[in-house]
């Protein structure tokens, strides 16, 4: 299309009698639209400095605006050139506000319209931003339209992520002018997500950005926003718009795929619900959810994600449908049955879960990466049980000192810590050295797999005396316990939960505590060392940085220390992780804050964070049994106060 438009701008020119300007502009080599002179350098720059400012030195109505376009479009198939010039400089100066009209003019009969409008339309297209826009913003967008459908989704899901909305308009302009009709759809539905959870001020502002920016929208991911943001304030008045739009997008499924996807329509039903939900109108959502059964493709991610959507909402006939429909892909994917065993354990159905259960564990046969893959997702999910029976399997797979043995065996000993069962936990790591003693070869994959940090052969010897000391804790035998803590400490000096445990049992002996106040420096000054050290530029910067900060804080919470630099440092821990996008770790990062708050005596927000830390980890027990044990003392302290 480009070189059709260069042919026939030479032509032009030559006719004119400027042969040779015409012959430099094309020479060999010299391709560029930037070399253009006159019209096209006019078009360029005016598309960068002037993109979605139509009219602006006089105010024009919406109607006045279209007529204009309409008569500039039919002028780019004019005879004259001068006036082919004319209409492509003012079109490229209206910017966005002519790019529906001319897409529309890239299926004219007549071909220079559809040339020159397709033309126009990559121009305007190449600047998504404009310089003062957000600097988040243009480093998301800077060279959007390069990238392969991938990545511009990749940017999508980066702006609809941004804090208060600042990437809500430059959504709406995907929205509406990506040229890609999937996209478009797929920008709408990252502005709209499961609610709007802000207050009216914000909720207020989001409909007028949505309203101004897509106004004269045509296109159907525009429509679904206008009426997403009707409602917003009006839900009876939107519903039935949301039907007619939710079944217009079925039909383009239907007989044009190419413009939809499955996970688009599902994705609308689901907005269909929440508005019947709003409405109190749920007992209309079983019939939803049979077309969204029907709308399923059936591979095992979009089936997953529609389980656990169902699950969320108790939805246990639908659930049942889905599994019935697709009962070929459920019985050959580990993972579909134990999100199914979830929907009968959430049922109450704990026996029909189990022998689901069973059936996936055998699924992945003796692949011991897919069963570390499958422990990991279930304790995504919470499933925690059906965790610790795909460890145990692996650890029976073996071959023992493997890594994924020592994988297993260590996030099982450390889930059975956590359920206090520390005889249990001691023992899986114990057989593990047992067996290395014996055997060269266990002790030779051992070694090979675990000659640094927390996997070496002492570090796990300091972590099963420390799980014994736990045990004799639990005991009352604080002889037994002591002895255990100066065990795992001869094995690993940085053993942090060993060390703590010790320097709370000595509080009476101040040439011990004073001891082991050094070594808590040691540590301390170690992880200050190491996140000076770290490289600002590496990509796991951010998660280095958060592991740190939070072992300084929850050090210092547990020991000695500035409190006050520890519940900095465990703030920024948290925010670093989220940054990173590592929201699974934040439980556990909360749960430091809430012990910093604590040893300062704020149990209040010892509380409030150990709450939400119990909320985004519920299945971590230390957590639950610490926010009891905070409440106390809140109670305690407001009890003084009375």
């Amino acid at each position: 299309m480009l070189e059709l438009a260069e042919r026939r701008f030479v032509n032009d020119e030559k006719r004119s009698g400027r042969r040779e300007e015409a012959a430099d502009i094309f020479a060999p080599g010299v391709r560029s639209p930037m070399k253009l002179p006159g019209i096209m350098i006019a078009a360029v720059l005016g598309a960068a400095a002037a993109v979605g400012q139509a009219f602006a030195d006089a105010p024009a109505t919406d109607d006045m605006i279209d007529r204009r376009i309409a008569q500039l479009i039919e002028q780019l198939g004019d005879k004259q050139f001068a006036a082919r010039q004319r209409a492509q400089q003012e079109l490229v100066k209206l910017g966005f506000d002519a790019f529906d009209a001319l897409a529309d003019a890239e299926a004219s009969d007549d071909p220079e319209i559809a040339m020159q409008a397709g033309y126009l339309v990559r121009l305007i297209r190449a600047e998504w931003t404009r310089e003062g826009d957000p600097r988040q913003v243009q480093q998301i967008l800077k060279d959007y339209e390069a990238q392969p459908d991938d990545r511009r989704l990749q940017r999508i899901k980066q702006l609809a992520e941004l804090p208060g909305d600042q990437g809500l308009e430059w959504l709406c302009r995907l929205v509406r002018f990506e040229k890609s009709s999937v996209l478009s759809k797929q920008a709408a539905l990252a502005i709209i997500g499961e609610s709007f959870e802000g207050d009216e001020a914000a909720k207020a502002a989001r409909v007028a950005t949505i309203q101004k920016t897509l106004a004269r929208g045509r296109r159907p991911a525009a429509r679904w926003l206008l009426t997403y943001a009707q409602s917003l304030d009006d839900p009876a008045g939107a519903l039935d718009k949301w039907t007619a739009l939710t079944d217009a997008e079925r039909q383009m499924l239907e007989q044009h795929p190419q413009e939809s996807q499955n996970q688009i329509v599902m994705d609308l039903l689901k907005r269909k619900i929440e508005l019947l939900d709003r409405l109190g109108r749920s007992d209309q959502a079983p019939e939803v959810m049979h077309q969204m059964a029907l709308v399923e493709r059936g591979d095992s991610a979009s089936l997953t994600e529609l389980i656990e959507w169902l699950v969320k909402r108790k939805a246990w006939p639908a659930i049942h449908e889905v599994a019935t429909r697709f009962s070929a892909s459920f019985d050959a994917d580990a993972m579909l049955l134990y999100t199914l065993c979830e929907a009968h354990l959430a049922e109450g159905h704990r026996d029909q879960a189990d022998q689901l259960a069973e059936r996936a564990l055998k699924l992945n046969g003796d692949s011991p990466q897919e069963h570390a893959a499958a422990a990991e997702a279930l304790v995504n999910r919470g499933l925690i049980d059906w965790a610790q029976r795909e460890w145990s399997h692996i650890i029976t797979l073996g071959p023992i000192g493997s890594q994924t043995d020592v994988d297993a065996r260590r996030q099982l000993a450390e889930r059975l810590h956590d359920q206090q069962r520390d005889q249990d936990a001691a023992q899986t790591i114990r057989s593990l050295l047992d067996a290395a003693e014996k055997d060269t070869n266990v002790n030779q994959r051992l070694r090979s797999q675990t000659q640094q940090g927390e996997t070496s052969p002492a570090s796990l010897r300091a972590t099963i005396y420390y799980y014994l000391a736990c045990d004799a804790a639990g005991k009352k035998d604080l002889a037994a316990q002591r002895q255990y803590l100066d065990k795992s400490l001869q094995q690993d000096r940085k053993n942090i939960e060993a060390l703590i445990g010790l320097y709370q049992m000595t509080g009476d002996e101040p040439a011990k505590r004073a001891e082991l106040a050094k070594l808590v420096k040691e540590v301390l000054d170690d992880c200050r060392a190491k996140i000076d050290d770290a490289a600002e530029e590496h990509p796991y910067y951010n998660r280095y940085v958060s592991n740190y900060n939070n072992q300084i804080a929850w050090l210092i919470a547990n020991t000695e220390g500035d409190i006050d630099e520890a519940i900095r440092l465990s703030h920024k821990s948290i925010e670093l992780a989220r940054t990173a996008g590592e929201g699974k770790r934040v439980g556990g990062l909360l749960d430091t804050l809430g012990h910093c708050y604590f040893a300062k005596k704020d149990y209040a927000n010892a509380v409030k964070y150990q709450s939400e830390a119990a909320v985004l980890d519920p299945n971590t027990q230390a957590i639950g049994r610490q926010l009891k044990v905070f409440r106390e003392a809140l109670a305690r302290q407001q009890g003084d106060g009375k």
